[in-house]
């Protein structure tokens, strides 16, 4: 079996390559679910958006201190057409939110919403895990985003390695 190189790919071609070894995954019963890197092409694509720093690894409650010093949490959901979930959080004490939803079979990014603090503290339902934001909700209220989180995905998928 020859690899190609990987480095030559593009992002959007490696996203490709990873939903099909996933879906291939699945297919063959090793898994139920796949794991997803869309959560951090997410932070990247805030950090495209807003600017500023990518909180360290492992931080709770915030992903990303923009430019404007607000904390954000990027919240990304990959989810085959017309699966709706929800959106988990830790922490409510944010500045803003980012809801991110992408298409598992395509890597497409469907819709990107945000939310101040106060927002979606009033969109929220208490759970025992955390609050949790329903996709429908989520896709009907806050800022639509999708058009700047799409130009910054188009960046992001052509870059090679």
């Amino acid at each position: 079996m020859t690899i190609p190189d990987l480095s030559a790919l593009t992002l959007s071609e490696l996203l490709e390559l990873q939903s099909r070894i996933g879906q291939e995954i699945i297919r063959r019963g090793v898994s139920r679910t796949s794991g997803s890197i869309q959560g951090e092409v997410g932070e990247a694509l805030a950090l495209a958006v807003y600017g500023g720093v990518l909180a360290p690894p492992g931080t709770k409650g915030y992903d990303l201190t923009d430019a404007l010093d607000r904390k954000i949490q990027v919240k990304t959901r990959t989810l085959p057409r017309g699966v709706d979930r929800m959106f988990q959080f830790d922490s409510l004490d944010i500045d803003l939110a980012l809801c991110i939803r992408f298409d598992r079979e395509t890597n497409a990014l469907d819709w990107a919403r945000e939310f101040t603090g106060e927002e979606l503290r009033n969109l929220v339902s208490p759970h025992a895990r955390g609050p949790r934001l329903p996709m429908v909700r989520a896709r009907r209220s806050g800022i639509d985003m999708t058009a700047e989180f799409r130009s910054a995905y188009e960046a992001l998928a052509g870059m090679k390695g």
